[in-house]
């Protein structure tokens, strides 16, 4: 299992059909690649976590939508296995940390899977991790 720090980008619009569409149009248009997301709907407002290829350049653009944050997050390489994440969470609880946020991929089975999460001390999951 492998970890690195990563930058999330949040983007919170008002929630209105062809946000999706429109939010990977410009996406696509730049040629930036996206290689993690999750999206859901508080209040009205849709708030779109993404892991991009090039996040400057998707900052520069996605302004143009609404509100922009970003977060630091763990980045985890896992593989795509029974009982992997199981590990890295018991890890985690282990060590105290509390999480606020995950999301992921699934891959062909035996191959890699990403898990994207940030925690009360992303520092500390490092190197739990890396332990």
């Amino acid at each position: 299992m492998k970890a690195v720090k990563g930058e999330e980008l949040i983007l919170t619009v008002e929630n209105k059909a062809g946000k999706l569409e429109a939010v990977t149009t410009l996406l696509k248009d730049k040629g930036i690649n996206l290689r993690g997301i999750s999206a859901y709907v508080i209040e009205n407002k849709a708030i779109f976590r993404l892991i991009t290829s090039d996040n400057s350049k998707a900052k520069e653009i996605l302004k143009s939508l609404g509100n922009l944050q970003t977060k630091e997050v763990i980045i985890t390489d896992m593989p795509d296995e029974v009982g992997q994440l199981n590990l890295l969470a018991a890890k985690l609880k282990s060590a105290g940390l509390d999480l606020t946020h995950i999301y992921g991929t699934t891959s062909k089975p035996h191959q890699s899977a990403i898990v994207v999460f940030a925690s009360n001390d992303n520092n500390k999951a490092l190197e739990v991790i890396a332990s």
